[in-house]
């Protein structure tokens, strides 16, 4: 199951969520030659679809995925601890600054 390293870059690129059209933008190559390395992973690794292959790459490359998932991890634990955290000043605190000023 040794896949070239066209490929593993195509594979890579299909883990990461791009459709064909946007690979061959990417890679500089024709779609269609795209479509032809997607399918040959396909029938390598023994997949069905691009989720499949998305799968096994991400099996086969843990490491490239730790930080996102450990990003992800992040944003659940702030969403179900219910933190909020609001960077805008209060709109009365905004007022008092411009009474100041028109008292000075």
């Amino acid at each position: 199951m040794i896949l070239t390293k066209q490929e593993n870059n195509i594979a890579e690129l299909v883990a990461f969520g791009f459709s064909e059209k946007e690979i061959s933008g990417k890679l500089f190559i024709a779609e269609s030659t795209v479509h032809t390395h997607t399918k040959n992973i396909r029938k390598k690794i023994d997949a069905r679809s691009a989720v499949d292959v998305a799968r096994f790459y991400i099996l086969e490359h843990p490491a490239k995925f730790f930080l996102v998932s450990m990003f992800l991890m992040l944003q659940l634990f702030m969403v179900f601890t219910g933190s909020d955290f609001d960077v805008r000043q209060p709109k009365t605190a905004r007022r008092s600054q411009k009474v100041r000023r028109y008292e000075s």
